[in-house]
């Protein structure tokens, strides 16, 4: 794989991770209803995943700034889901 193309999928990961987050962290400010925190929820969930995803399909020659953008997602989706219930049942 080409210097570039390790470039392009590492920024277009990192910056799903970052849309992702911020698209949760709006939904958690609106307070008024729980609708939009699990709609963004939704969408921040569909984010991760593509940025994982993304990671993981060009991780063929075990670079390990790529496991480190798979590990960052999944820890991610984890502590989203944590701050989600958190939210609902408390």
């Amino acid at each position: 794989m080409e210097n570039d193309q390790k470039r392009r999928v590492i920024i277009m990961s990192l910056a799903g991770l970052l849309f992702g987050s911020l698209f949760y962290m709006f939904g958690l400010s609106i307070q008024s209803s729980i609708f939009p925190t699990i709609v963004n929820y939704a969408i921040a969930i569909i984010m991760y995943i593509s940025s994982f995803l993304a990671v993981h399909n060009n991780n063929k020659e075990k670079v390990k700034l790529f496991t480190y953008i798979e590990f960052l997602s999944i820890f991610m989706i984890i502590l989203i889901t944590i701050v989600l219930f958190n939210q609902l049942f408390l």
